[in-house]
C-alpha cells in the first residue's frame, strides 16, 4: 500500500473536519443546516486570493475575508433563516430558502471573479513542496492544516465550557426554556452565523493552496462537510475531525486501491454503512443533556 495516501487523506479530511465544525456553530443554536456553508466556504476563499493577489500579507487576507464573509453569513440570517424559525421553530422552510441563499452567491460570485481558479501560495515559510518522511511523500502546508485544525477544533471545544458557550447549548437543548432563563437566542443565533461565515472563510482559504480558489469549490466541500457532520454526529466538533479524518483516508485509499473515479463511491459507502449501523453518527448522543 502506498504510504502517502496517509498525509494526503488526514490534510484532505481536515478541510472537510472545518466544513464541518462550520455546520456545528450555526447548527447548535438554530437547529439548522447551512446549504450556504460551501457557497461560503467558496467566497472566502476568492475574496482571500484577490486580497493576496492585490499584494495583502495572509493574515490581513485571512482575517478581510473572515470579517466579510461573517457578515454576508449574518444577513443570510436576517432574509434567510431568522424569519422562518421565527414563523415556525418546526417548519424546514430554513432548507429552501438557504440553498436560494446559495443559489444567489454562486450567481453573483460567478460574474464577479468568471470561472477560472486562482493559485494560491500557503503563508511563508510553509510550502506545498513535498519531502518524505517515514517512508511518506508530504509538505509542510499538509502538516500544518492536520495540526491546525486539530488545534482550532480543541479551542472551539474549550469555547463551549465558556459560559456564553454553555449559552449557546442551553439554546440548542431547549430553545424557549433558555428564554425563560434569560438567554436571547436570536442574539446567539446572529453571533453564531457572523462566527459560522468567518469560519467558512477561513476554511476556503486555508483549502486554497490544496485546491485553488475557484467558484467550483463550493459544491464538492459541502457535500464532503456535511458527509463528516453526519459521520461524526450532528454538533459534536470532535467527532466531526475524527469523521473528517476517517473520510479523507477513505477517499485516498479508494482512489489508490481502485481507481480515482472509486474516490466519491468510497465515502458514501462508508456514509451508508456508518448510518445504517449508527445513524446519529459515530459520537451522537440522542439522549444526553449538554446543559
Amino acid at each position: 500500500m502506498d504510504l502517502d495516501i496517509i498525509p494526503n487523506g488526514l490534510a484532505a479530511g481536515s478541510l472537510y473536519a472545518l466544513i464541518a465544525v462550520g455546520f456545528n456553530i450555526l447548527y447548535r443554536p438554530t437547529n439548522v443546516f447551512n446549504f450556504a456553508q460551501g457557497d461560503l466556504v467558496m467566497l472566502g476563499a476568492m475574496i482571500g486570493a484577490s486580497a493576496m493577489a492585490a499584494g495583502a500579507p495572509w493574515v490581513i487576507a485571512l482575517a478581510a475575508a473572515a470579517v466579510f464573509v461573517g457578515l454576508i453569513a449574518l444577513l443570510e440570517n436576517a432574509v434567510a433563516v431568522a424569519p422562518v424559525v421565527r414563523r415556525s421553530s418546526v417548519s424546514h422552510a430554513w432548507i429552501i430558502s438557504t440553498l436560494a441563499y446559495s443559489l444567489i452567491i454562486d450567481n453573483l460570485v460567478g460574474h464577479a471573479w468568471g470561472p477560472d481558479p486562482i493559485r494560491v501560495d500557503p503563508p511563508a515559510p510553509l510550502s506545498t513542496t513535498t519531502f518524505t518522511v517515514a517512508g511518506m511523500r508530504t509538505s509542510s502546508y499538509q502538516i500544518a492544516l492536520i495540526v491546525g485544525t486539530a488545534l482550532m477544533i480543541l479551542l472551539i471545544e474549550r469555547f463551549y465550557r465558556t459560559r456564553s458557550g454553555k449559552a449557546v447549548m442551553a439554546v440548542a437543548e431547549d430553545r424557549d426554556a433558555a428564554l425563560l432563563r434569560g438567554i436571547d437566542p436570536g442574539r446567539l443565533s446572529r453571533w453564531s452565523f457572523f462566527l459560522g461565515g468567518g469560519f467558512a472563510a477561513v476554511a476556503g482559504l486555508l483549502a486554497s493552496p490544496v485546491l485553488y480558489a475557484s467558484t467550483q469549490l463550493g459544491p464538492a466541500l459541502l457535500i464532503k462537510g456535511f458527509e463528516a457532520a453526519a459521520i461524526g454526529g450532528v454538533g459534536n466538533n470532535r467527532g466531526a475531525l475524527v469523521a473528517g479524518w476517517i473520510l479523507g483516508l477513505a477517499e485516498a485509499l479508494g482512489g489508490s486501491l481502485l481507481s480515482p473515479g472509486y474516490q466519491q463511491a468510497s465515502t458514501f459507502v462508508l456514509l451508508l454503512v456508518i448510518l445504517l449501523i449508527q445513524p446519529r453518527g459515530l459520537f451522537g448522543q440522542p439522549e444526553a443533556r449538554n446543559v
